[in-house]
């Protein structure tokens, strides 16, 4: 073969090569959002939210309070409003043409939930309870009183924009209810139970009880949590010889199971599978079909899925930091690990995961994606100029920065 043809091949080969591996150039600066001392900041999947101390009008102080949003990723103005508010906010959403603010009404905790009409200081209604959730699709809020007094804890679900009562659940007396069923962050069921084991299933959006049974439960002392967990589409109830499933919302019996779960607490993303986690005795995973034990390890006290994988961390050292390691699922077999790295954020559809690394004598915090697959660490880039709290999406990276502002990083 003549030798310029295959010089010729070899060159267009090479200028093939470097033109699928261009290089990356550095991350864009991040956009700034304008903060003070004294403000706070509150992150959805495609907002922030800036509220700053106003003035005080009344005594007891009731203060402005005013609420910026920020759209997510690009740190555009949305709007301002203004609230007058007893005390510290604790939550603001907003949810279709609603911004919904909670914060403390009196002393002694109790708190309240205000509706606004974005952009404005228009009052569409207030309730003396704990924002929950909110539903745009279904127009709907669920709040939950959060008063100091003793007495009825009541639940409820109110119309977005209106306020309307749609209804009302009064919780069991030394009993719980908690939220099952959960579509982006809304649950689309509540469950109650009484400590003798009286259980209602209750559709959100309605109100009305799609199931009610009398489930057997283990004796418990007064005061003490009621041994019923909610996990995905079952309901676990302790019993005297371990544990037993039924199936949500019908309550029909599915497996019974000698793992005693009392004194433990339930993962609720664990990869298809019950993780039930204890301080003291570590990871226990159950087959969600049959309530077998697939396997335990006293060393992981978290566990969260993130794809095909485990990510479980143990005990934090004297830094308070953990190292987060992958397990596989089946097995709990370890497959490596991350180091020092702390995830931020939900897992990314792929599995993947954003995580910081801080170097606090310089006011660095370092940020990457991390892959459970080959266990491998892709650095994106440094914040600096950060003084803390620092949060992820699926697309930013947002952090306080030295000077108060909020620094709003790019993960492409």
């Amino acid at each position: 073969m003549p030798v310029r043809p295959v010089l010729l091949v070899v060159a267009l080969l090479f200028v093939a090569l470097l033109t699928g591996a261009a290089h990356r150039g550095p991350p864009a600066p991040p956009v700034i959002v304008p903060a003070r001392l004294g403000d706070t900041m509150f992150v959805t999947g495609d907002r922030v939210f800036v509220v700053s101390p106003g003035d005080e009008l009344l005594d007891p102080p009731v203060t402005t309070k005013t609420v910026s949003a920020y759209a997510l990723p690009d740190g555009r103005l949305l709007s301002r409003s203004t609230v007058a508010v007893f005390g510290a906010i604790y939550n603001v959403v907003e949810a279709g043409s609603v911004l919904l603010v909670s914060f403390q009404e009196q002393a002694f905790g109790a708190e309240a939930t205000v509706a606004l009409q974005p952009g404005t200081d228009r009052v569409l209604w207030r309730r003396p309870a704990r924002l929950l959730a909110a539903s745009a699709a279904d127009g709907l809020v669920l709040l939950r009183e959060n008063s100091p007094q003793v007495g009825n804890l009541n639940w409820f679900g109110v119309d977005m924009t209106s306020g309307a009562l749609r209804w009302t659940l009064r919780q069991p007396v030394r009993g719980f209810t908690a939220g099952a069923d959960f579509r982006e962050g809304f649950p689309r069921t509540l469950i109650s139970a009484t400590a003798d084991g009286a259980v209602e299933v209750r559709e959100t959006r309605t109100g009305v009880v799609i199931a009610a049974a009398r489930l057997p439960v283990r004796e418990h002392p007064v005061g003490s949590d009621v041994p019923i967990w909610p996990s995905d589409d079952l309901l676990l109830v302790g019993v005297s010889n371990g544990t037993t499933a039924y199936s949500l919302p019908a309550l029909q019996e599915r497996w019974h199971s000698r793992a005693d779960l009392t004194g433990r607490w339930l993962q609720p993303a664990c990869g298809g599978a019950i993780c039930s986690l204890s301080w003291e005795g570590g990871l226990w995973v159950l087959n969600p079909a049959t309530g077998v034990l697939r396997w335990a390890d006293e060393r992981w006290n978290y566990a969260d899925a993130a794809g095909a994988y485990l990510l479980a961390a143990d005990n934090a050292d004297s830094t308070g930091v953990g190292v987060i390691s992958v397990l596989d699922p089946a097995t709990g077999r370890v497959l490596g690990d991350f180091g020092k790295w702390q995830a931020l954020g939900e897992p990314a559809a792929d599995g993947t995961v954003i995580a910081q690394r801080k170097k606090t004598s310089d006011n660095i915090v370092w940020y990457a994606r991390l892959d459970p697959a080959t266990q491998g660490v892709r650095v994106l880039g440094k914040a600096e100029r950060v003084a803390g709290d620092c949060q992820a999406t699926t697309d930013v990276l947002i952090c306080r920065r030295i000077e108060a502002t909020v620094g709003i990083w790019s993960l492409k």
